[in-house]
């Protein structure tokens, strides 16, 4: 299962909200921005590069890559706040974003400074 790639560590400090900002490719022309606020777990950032390896063959469109990966991360990292963005240039310029957090989090100071584009 390609979830049990996802490596995980403890956070250094659980008390503090902070950013954390990984981008990949997971297959020829598909560009992923991942952000989040860990919770008590932070992602270990090569077994991310292996995660995103397993996308090689995902028949699937952003959509659908957007909500498998947000629904993996959700699992296995439980962040405070997520955000993901998948794009792909051809045929047309295609974007998707799709962001979640837990019920009770909010850091209205953290996420306006956030550049959205």
């Amino acid at each position: 299962m390609r979830r049990e790639l996802l490596g995980t560590l403890p956070s250094p400090d659980a008390r503090h909200d902070y950013l954390v900002e990984l981008r990949g490719e997971p297959m020829p022309g598909t560009r992923l921005t991942l952000r989040l606020v860990p919770d008590r777990l932070v992602l270990e950032p090569a077994s991310f590069a292996a995660y995103l390896a397993s996308f090689a063959g995902f028949d699937g469109g952003p959509e659908a890559l957007a909500l498998a990966l947000l629904d993996d991360l959700n699992n296995e990292l439980v962040p405070r706040w997520v955000e993901l963005s998948v794009e792909r240039d051809s045929p047309l310029p295609h974007r998707v974003v799709i962001e979640d957090r837990q019920p009770t989090w909010d850091n209205p100071q953290l996420l306006g400074r956030l550049r959205r584009v």
